[in-house]
């Protein structure tokens, strides 16, 4: 069984990490990054950074002598499903799985994610990093807190049940303050390789965001360049019904689909990136406005057109063909 790290009280670790144990989470925002620096510093394992659409690949690279695995903010409600379950019954041979999320199943795929071996956390109403820290929180210090309500904040659920009674019994501009540095920070250096496996390992030891070197100057930077980005999206967004799109090369396509609502006065926004050749990494944003939950709508669109995607009520993401990005774009825009 792998071996938790202990803490004392100034929130130094003491005690072994377990080198058989490994964290695979979401890489692209604050929720991801601190859930899974919250496993990490729970399980003393290996953080193993992936996107929803290399999650299949980054599980083969688990090796069989692993006896502890936790996956946190990865959403498997996708077209490659019944890839995450082949992956999820090789590995419950010989490890202990605990799958922890906020992205939305339907009852028929937890159960038989549960059949294959594994421990389901799942809650729509809290974010991956507040389970996180609820599922591991015997074991971690005080600060975690904060790494918990960063995610809430930034995934729009600190006004969840667990996240608001965290929220009242700390400084709520504080919290609010540490989260928009590190959200901001990743938004200018998220795609640098190492930059994100750094800040979990930061964020593991229990340093505060304004804490990590390069964080609150990265923030910074990304704020001058988001006002000149409000400007942009103005110029080369387009309108198509109630929907706003727009391809960027930007690595926070979230932050320009929220944009592209604001700019076109629109209840959903959706920002498209060339991540590889031929295939597109989108971002989908709404507004309370929105009459369609985003991740189930864009997951059967997506899945139709040969690709794969899902996620939340009001943010979502998808991966699909360049070519099928016409088609994806008006069938979105006939069900909003």
């Amino acid at each position: 069984m792998a071996v938790a790290h202990r803490f004392v009280k100034n929130g130094q670790l003491r005690g072994m990490a377990h080198l058989k144990a490994y964290c695979v989470s979401h890489k692209k925002d604050v929720d991801g990054l601190g859930s899974g620096a919250l496993a990490v510093a729970a399980t003393g394992g290996k953080i193993m950074l992936s996107d929803y659409d290399d999650l299949i690949e980054n599980l083969k690279l688990i090796p069989d002598d692993a006896d502890r695995v936790v996956l946190t903010d990865l959403g498997a409600d996708s077209a490659d499903f019944p890839l995450y379950l082949e992956q999820m019954k090789r590995i419950a041979r010989h490890a202990q799985i605990t799958h922890i999320d906020h992205h939305y199943m339907t009852e028929e795929r937890k159960r038989l994610a549960r059949k294959a071996g594994v421990h389901l956390v799942h809650d729509v109403t809290e974010c991956a990093s507040m389970l996180t820290y609820k599922t591991f929180r015997q074991i971690l210090p005080e600060r975690a807190r904060l790494i918990a309500l960063c995610g809430a904040v930034t995934d729009y659920m600190d006004d969840s049940p667990m996240a608001r009674r965290l929220m009242e019994q700390g400084d709520r501009h504080f919290i609010l303050l540490e989260a928009t540095l590190l959200s901001e920070a990743l938004g200018l250096r998220g795609g640098e390789d190492g930059f994100p496996e750094m800040v979990v390992g930061e964020l593991s030891k229990m340093r505060h965001p304004h804490e990590i070197k390069g964080v609150p100057e990265a923030a910074i930077e990304q704020l001058r360049r988001e006002a000149h980005l409000g400007e942009l999206v103005k110029e080369k967004g387009t309108k198509l019904g109630h929907i706003a799109y727009m391809v960027t090369d930007e690595y926070s396509t979230g932050v320009v689909a929220k944009l592209l609502i604001g700019a076109f006065e629109v209840p959903v926004g959706v920002a498209m990136k060339e991540k590889q050749r031929g295939w597109y990494e989108v971002s989908l944003r709404s507004t309370s406005e929105g009459r369609i939950h985003l991740g189930t709508t864009i997951g059967r669109i997506s899945a139709r057109l040969g690709g794969s995607g899902g996620g939340h009520r009001k943010a979502a993401g998808c991966r699909i063909p360049v070519s099928e990005a016409g088609e994806m774009l008006k069938a979105l825009a006939a069900k909003v």
